[in-house]
């Protein structure tokens, strides 16, 4: 099997026809998204669960994670990846706590969550703010983030200087030079694919957006595997990785573990912390560092509670247990189907482009990769995938870009419509909304081309993203459990936690420090808008209440029930955890070591996992015996 550079007719022709596939889904749909709004975002709520599940796989699947994947595996090993992989808590508490409520509330936008919780000014204030950080802000960095991620992988392959000379040279005279968006052929290329995915959203929307998802996700899981499988052949397996790794790096190990090594620099105590030594002999103490850190990770996330766009897409379903099915079925893709394969690509890019080595295998490929490790994945895709293949993983990267493209912009445009225009204009039609949908979704495209200009690496606009998440996750999640909490709460939550972060900006510490400080001070901020706001409205309460169901400590139940309910599903929670990071330890001693703990770890992990899904599966059963209402106010 030869290896090629550059692509060949078949690649341009699988390019091609997807790219055609994409804009015709968005002429197919247009009539039946065109009725009003909830056909427009949430496709009339008649989808089946695996639509659901899929496409929330398929956009967190942007076209930026491999890079980021290949990036954190350079700089700090396998273990670097629980960046991200530590989000397996919140996507669990919203499969175990969020996933059926979200169903059951009926809204379009979960701002528009915030006036079925609470009622006032605030109540009116904190939706406008959360559509506008979470719509505009949170939305805007994601969307920058994914076409920086664009830029790299295209640039080997796009060469718009070469095609159409003039127009490049056109675009030179005004593109701006030294960006994330790269020289005028990056720019072309991305503005070429802008158009394209901003036709058939606006056309289209969400039913148009999660039909190209599904195909999106079936080329990016065969394409990825593909090219894991010639990686891993071409390093020469398992014994040929260990063997690439002791010969170019002084501790190989640190690259193949896959949890983070607790040091004192890890926890961020300075000097020779006393307690250290102990901590490292101590296993027990050791996985409950690591459990505090997972849940730090997780919930320092905006969407705490599955809000966004997994909420939306959760209320695409046609009823409260689809939705709980959608959930698992993204858990299950998300975290133990589709991330081997990078992982295996990140390792194999250490051996066959190693930085500093005198020999390299593939000429001139260490002084690309050398000025950014996230470039590793496209060049290897280049330099060891035959026509065809080739263009069959490159077509999937760009349709998990178009996947999470089209997903945030018509998000996005839900917020504009939904919780900032018809505030402005509550009696506008069907059709004046659609229009302003539409307007949203080409502004949302320049929105993103703005921000993309501010970013220097992937790796950067995620930590912005966990930053501004410490922000408010805790307060998002605890307003489904706790009458107490009111709008002041969230509001000072917001405020708290966001000044927090920006007065850390000014400091050196590590970042995982960095998010359990502003989610300390979040959690103060929060406190503070309970003690000196208003009690939420009673009525408010009740309807929220008869519409939601929701559990915990509510005044329709005693604080014993509420914590009760609470706790049960906490030992879910937890199982579906434990389970699923179990399944990940255990396929790492599988593929990556070869030893006897590897089935151990997937049987537990499993069978932990089984049990807690089954379990929240037949919670509609369980909810109907939990649900014996006592008389209102018992806790007041």
């Amino acid at each position: 099997m030869e290896p090629q550079t550059g692509l060949h007719l078949i690649d341009w022709v699988i390019l091609g026809v997807y790219l055609l596939f994409a804009l015709g889904v968005g002429f197919f749909v247009r009539e039946l998204a065109q009725t009003d709004k909830e056909s427009y975002f949430l496709a009339g709520r008649s989808l089946p669960w695996w639509w659901a599940g899929a496409s929330i796989a398929a956009t967190t699947f942007a076209a930026d994670t491999p890079l980021v994947v290949t990036g954190e595996t350079a700089a700090r090993g396998l273990s670097g990846n629980w960046l991200w992989l530590a989000w397996i808590g919140v996507h669990a508490g919203a499969f175990v706590f969020f996933a059926a409520k979200w169903s059951k509330s009926g809204v379009l936008t979960d701002a528009e969550l915030v006036e079925l919780r609470y009622s006032g000014r605030d109540g009116r204030v904190l939706r406008s703010t959360r559509a506008v950080v979470y719509g505009l802000l949170f939305n805007g960095i994601i969307l920058g983030w994914v076409l920086n991620a664009m830029v790299k992988i295209c640039g080997p392959f796009f060469h718009w200087d070469r095609w159409l000379p003039t127009v490049y040279e056109w675009m030179a005279t005004w593109w701006p030079a030294g960006t994330a968006l790269g020289d005028p052929s990056d720019g072309l290329t991305i503005l070429v694919l802008l158009v394209l995915v901003g036709i058939y959203s606006v056309l289209g929307g969400i039913r148009g957006v999660i039909f190209t998802d599904l195909i999106q996700l079936t080329l990016g899981l065969v394409a990825s595997f593909w090219f894991a499988w010639v990686a891993w052949d071409a390093v020469g397996g398992r014994a040929g990785l260990h063997e690439g790794l002791a010969a170019h790096y002084d501790d190989p190990e640190e690259y193949l573990s896959f949890f983070p090594e607790v040091s004192v620099e890890w926890i961020g105590a300075g000097g020779d912390w006393a307690g250290m030594e102990l901590l490292q002999s101590t296993p027990v103490l050791l996985a409950t560092v690591f459990a505090a850190y997972l849940m730090v990770q997780s919930y320092a996330n905006f969407p705490a509670d599955g809000g966004g766009y997994m909420m939306q897409r959760l209320n695409t379903c046609r009823s409260a247990k689809d939705a709980r099915q959608a959930s698992l079925f993204f858990i299950v893709l998300q975290y133990i189907v589709r991330t081997w394969p990078w992982f295996i690509v990140a390792l194999v890019a250490l051996v066959m482009i190693p930085i500093g080595a005198e020999q390299q295998v593939f000429e001139g490929a260490a002084t690309v990769v050398g000025e950014d490790r996230e470039m590793a994945y496209p060049v290897l895709m280049d330099q060891l995938l035959i026509p065809g293949v080739l263009g069959l993983l490159l077509t999937s990267l760009l349709a998990a870009f178009m996947s999470t493209l089209d997903t945030h912009i018509n998000w996005g445009a839900s917020y504009v419509v939904n919780d900032i225009y018809l505030w402005a204009d509550p009696e506008a039609t069907d059709r004046r909304q659609m229009l302003v949908a539409r307007i949203s979704v080409v502004g949302f495209v320049v929105l993103a081309v703005m921000i993309a200009f501010q970013i220097e690496t992937i790796g950067q606009a995620w930590r912005w993203v966990a930053i501004i998440g410490a922000a408010l996750g805790i307060s998002t999640a605890l307003r489904w459990m706790w009458w107490r909490i009111n709008a002041s709460a969230e509001l000072a939550a917001i405020g708290t936690g966001l000044s927090v972060a920006l007065a850390l900006r000014f400091t050196e510490i590590p970042f995982e420090i960095e998010l359990i400080i502003i989610s300390v001070g979040s959690v103060l901020g929060m406190i503070a808008g309970m003690v000196l706001g208003p009690n939420p409205d009673d009525e408010v309460l009740e309807a929220f209440m008869d519409k939601v169901e929701p559990i915990g400590v509510w005044p329709d139940r005693s604080r014993v029930q509420g914590l009760r309910q609470i706790a049960g599903r906490l030992g879910i929670w937890v199982a579906i955890c434990g389970g699923t990071v179990a399944v990940l330890a255990g396929l790492h001693q599988w593929i990556l070591i070869g030893n006897g703990v590897a089935g151990a770890l997937l049987i537990v992990g499993g069978s932990a996992g089984l049990w807690g899904g089954t379990h929240v599966l037949s919670m509609d059963e369980l909810d109907r015996g939990e649900e014996t209402k006592t008389t209102r106010g018992v806790t007041r």
